[in-house]
């Protein structure tokens, strides 16, 4: 039987404690570069010095992520520990080309098998698609086995969001259809997705952020409708626990069969979405999970 290890980004809101539980599970972090100084996400500052420092930065800071040389070296020390394959989920290729440049790097690597996953997403779900990996891993499943599961939850996952105001994704250039909502950015709430290409699109306009959320539940809820299986319903947002988590006993009631997660996003995401971002997420339910 093969050993598996698993790599992820810090994007993946996994916290140490999960990581340390899973075993097989190695995060590489992202960099934020603020007010001159480089911080490692989930090492060198923590949320709530990232969102006290975002609200008085003059710029918007700017994120990098790992290098090649980085990365290699990341997979060279699984390699020496015996590792004969790894699995490494990181955020979507359509925000970052990390993941594209990423495949491209390992063409060449022969110290261990390294198989590039794009999760088509980012943050909790995608550190849901870690967590099943590890699982998988653990059952002693082959890698294309466990990409087989990992591709079947990926397809279910949806997503909607609405953010405070545009500025810091225009201004960070992640939103593919600026120039349409640009105009009011101020005084609107946007509704987001991803589109089909996985890139971030606003959808829609609301006045108030009350509103707001009730327009993503409803959307939510329509697809949920829809669905013949149980889901995993991920509520996060920025620097807005306590709201994420009203928001979180009022839905719950609403979706017996549903199971649900609350969590925040961290410094790399948060740079492009801004201070109060709501967001909901879900995918089919893994029950062991």
């Amino acid at each position: 039987m093969t050993k598996v290890a698993i790599v992820t980004d810090s994007t993946a809101a996994l916290s140490d404690d999960t990581v340390q539980k899973m075993a097989n599970v190695f995060v590489v972090p992202i960099v934020v570069n603020m007010n001159g100084i480089t911080y490692r996400e989930g090492i060198d500052i923590t949320n709530e010095q990232f969102y006290t420092a975002l609200a008085k930065a003059k710029q918007l800071p700017t994120t990098a992520p790992p290098t090649p040389m980085e990365m290699l070296k990341v997979y060279d020390n699984l390699a020496n520990q015996g590792y004969d394959d790894i699995i490494s989920i990181h955020l979507t290729s359509g925000i970052t080309g990390f993941v594209n440049n990423l495949t491209t790097v390992v063409r060449g690597y022969t110290n261990a098998n390294v198989h590039v996953y794009d999760s088509h997403i980012t943050i909790e779900p995608m550190g849901y698609l870690v967590k099943y990996a590890s699982m998988l891993a653990h059952q002693g499943l082959e890698v294309t086995d466990i990409i087989d599961h990992l591709d079947r939850i990926r397809a279910t996952m949806d997503e909607y969001f609405v953010v405070d105001d545009l500025k810091n994704l225009v201004t960070g250039g992640r939103l593919t259809n600026a120039a349409a909502f640009a105009g009011g950015l101020l005084r609107i709430k946007p509704i987001l997705t991803l589109n089909e290409k996985y890139q971030i699109e606003a959808i829609g306009k609301i006045r108030t952020m009350k509103k707001a959320l009730k327009h993503l539940e409803d959307e939510f809820n329509q697809q949920y409708q829809k669905l013949d299986y149980p889901i995993h319903v991920m509520l996060t947002g920025t620097n807005n626990l306590p709201a994420v988590n009203k928001w979180c006993a009022d839905m719950k009631p609403k979706y017996p069969n549903a199971s649900f997660q609350v969590g925040q996003i961290g410094p790399v995401v948060g740079t492009h979405l801004g201070s109060n971002a709501f967001v909901i997420l879900w995918c089919k339910q893994v029950p062991e999970l």
